[in-house]
């Protein structure tokens, strides 16, 4: 059985509504015991056996599959970054 934590409707709104926009987002996630950061461009929200992710490509074109809940923060990326 799986530890997935329903993220709010807010905060899934706002996953959306950067991939619609292909909005290059500052992430940070936690991924085992480390915490990771990265400036990542959202392409889509996806639900697997019950569990959401953030499917998003990082500055070197890699996809990643981030999951919701593991998500800290979620912020646009300013021009300069």
């Amino acid at each position: 059985m799986s530890d997935y934590k329903p993220v709010s409707c807010d905060a899934h709104s706002g996953y959306e509504l950067a991939v619609m926009q292909r909005t290059a987002t500052l992430v940070r996630w936690q991924e085992g015991e480390s915490i990771r950061e990265a400036r990542l461009l959202p392409l889509d929200v996806e639900t697997k056996d019950k569990e959401e992710f953030l499917v998003a490509e990082d500055p070197d074109r890699k996809q990643l599959r981030i999951r919701l809940d593991r998500i800290l923060s979620f912020q646009p990326a300013s021009s300069s970054e």
